[in-house]
């Protein structure tokens, strides 16, 4: 699966375009514009619970969470 593929997959689950990094070799961060906790909750149901870290940072208007892999 590739990532454009991923981050489709996952925009459509979220409901908000979501952008993926590969922060270390076993840890993915997952961003997406504004403050939308219903996003995150979404995609913590979509991946059974093991998200965490989920920040929204106010100056940038932006959220993220991570992903252990």
């Amino acid at each position: 699966m590739t990532k454009q593929v991923l981050e489709s997959t996952l925009t459509k689950v979220a409901g908000v375009a979501i952008e993926i990094t590969f922060a270390r070799t076993n840890l993915v961060t997952l961003f997406w514009e504004g403050k939308d906790e219903s996003a995150f909750d979404k995609l913590q149901k979509y991946f059974n619970g093991i998200l965490f870290d989920y920040e929204y940072d106010e100056e940038c208007d932006a959220s993220v969470c991570c992903l252990s892999l």
